[in-house]
């Protein structure tokens, strides 16, 4: 599976907050709840903690699911395969919000962009 960015999405890595999150991170402190990546769609903003962002940065359209997981997996330290139903659920969630599109080995699947 390779997920691909919708387009229309216009977003940007808040890098004080991002540094900031990522120096909680390493001193296990809390970090899930600093919006560190902002997207901007249709008039609407929303933010993404830095396990977002840092799977929202992979997403590139060639990147595939089990190279993203594993690339979160290293930088937290995590299990592999936890890591990767993880991301996997993420993925499946932006996806509903019409944020990525997932295709599968054979090939990109068509866009799934929803005007509203």
């Amino acid at each position: 599976m390779i997920p691909k960015r919708n387009p229309e999405i216009v977003w940007r890595l808040e890098k004080g907050i991002h540094e900031m999150a990522w120096d909680k991170a390493r001193k296990d402190e809390d970090f899930e709840d600093m919006g560190v990546l902002t997207l901007m769609i249709k008039g609407a903003i929303h933010q993404l903690n830095l396990v977002g962002a840092e799977i929202w940065m992979r997403i590139n359209g060639v990147n595939s699911l089990k190279k993203i997981s594993g690339d979160i997996a290293s930088l937290f330290g995590w299990e592999k395969e936890e890591t990767e139903e993880a991301v996997l659920g993420f993925l499946k969630g932006i996806e509903e919000r019409g944020w990525v599109t997932l295709s599968g080995k054979g090939g990109p699947a068509p866009p799934k962009w929803k005007a509203h």
